[in-house]
């Protein structure tokens, strides 16, 4: 676990590499579909339009060995990491790019970024969210609601569909 003075290191240098992250998302990503459009609002992104999607074959890591390494151990971004929401631009990798409940996953974060204010104080609720939450084993509240709505938004469209 990340002690506190390792936290309060590493914090701004997160906020400083996500910042970076999604200013190339927003230029070299393209904008959601109408679908996406609709799942967007429901997760309660409120801009919408501004919402960039850059598919790639792997989530990057911060080049700062350090902050790697810290991601990593937080299993914040992992070589496992199949997508990452960075403010408004998200990153889904390229054999996942089908998974509609991924995408909501990330759009979930999308809309909690908004609601904190901004990506850095995101960043910061959303590590220590991580870091509070790692000594109870659980991967935090934001995560939860994440995984939650996304969950159930798929599970809506399961339910509208006319049966065979």
């Amino acid at each position: 676990m990340i002690d506190q003075k390792e936290f309060d290191r590493l914090a701004p240098l997160a906020a400083q590499w996500a910042k970076s992250q999604e200013k190339y998302i927003l230029r070299h990503g393209v904008a959601l579909t109408a679908d996406q459009k609709a799942d967007a609002k429901k997760a309660g992104v409120k801009d919408v339009a501004r919402v960039r999607v850059l598919v790639a074959n792997r989530i990057p890591f911060p080049d700062d060995k350090e902050l790697a390494q810290a991601a990593r151990q937080a299993q914040i971004i992992t070589d496992a990491s199949r997508g990452v929401a960075i403010g408004h631009g998200i990153i889904i990798r390229a054999d996942s790019w089908r998974d509609r409940e991924l995408l909501l996953h990330q759009l979930v974060h999308v809309a909690q970024c908004e609601r904190s204010g901004g990506l850095e104080k995101f960043v910061n609720e959303y590590l220590l969210d991580r870091r509070n939450s790692a000594r109870n084993f659980s991967l935090g509240s934001l995560e939860d609601e994440a995984r939650g709505l996304a969950r159930d938004l798929c599970g809506e469209a399961e339910l509208a569909r006319p049966s065979a």
